[in-house]
């Protein structure tokens, strides 16, 4: 097996798993995560708000090798999850694919967007991140209802 980038979605179990939160992960050759990006909102300390409503849209890069879910989400080990392949190569492709995503990340940290449940949250992230690699999403992730955000185009500047 080469490295691998997949768009992941967790079904929110607080809206009968209809709703789902979308991420995107980089797995190695024996399919263990070694990042994974994930939007929502930021607390005012800085760590992830699993719960919000409101608040600052971010983009966190977990590094499995350093594991903090303070601040760190990790959704891909979760056992509801789901994942879809986006790309599979060497480690240099994937790489490579996977710095034009951290740049996406980084520019919705530096954005001042406003996380909305509906409209701008985890969803968008991953989709903007998604294209910002040069892929789409895949289908089945996306949509109004699976997806609350996911067709939202994040007004972002240009790297």
């Amino acid at each position: 097996m080469e490295h691998r980038i997949l768009f992941g979605s967790y079904p929110i179990p607080r809206f009968g798993g209809i709703a789902s939160h979308n991420f995107v992960v980089w797995t190695d050759k024996s399919g263990r995560p070694l990042f994974e990006i994930n939007g929502g909102a930021a607390n005012a300390d800085g760590s992830f708000n699993y719960c919000a409503i409101g608040g600052p849209l971010t983009a966190v890069v977990t590094d499995y090798a350093k594991r903090d879910l303070v601040y760190f989400p990790e959704f891909y080990v979760r056992p509801t999850s789901r994942t879809t392949l986006l790309i599979e190569g060497n480690h240099a492709t994937i790489a490579a694919r996977w710095r034009a995503a951290m740049g996406v990340a980084e520019r919705i940290r530096q954005s001042e967007l406003r996380y909305s449940f509906l409209t701008q949250n985890s969803n968008s992230v991953a989709t903007a991140v998604t294209k910002g690699m040069g892929l789409m999403p895949p289908r089945q992730a996306i949509g109004r209802v699976r997806a609350p955000g996911s067709h939202r185009q994040l007004s972002l500047d240009p790297a």
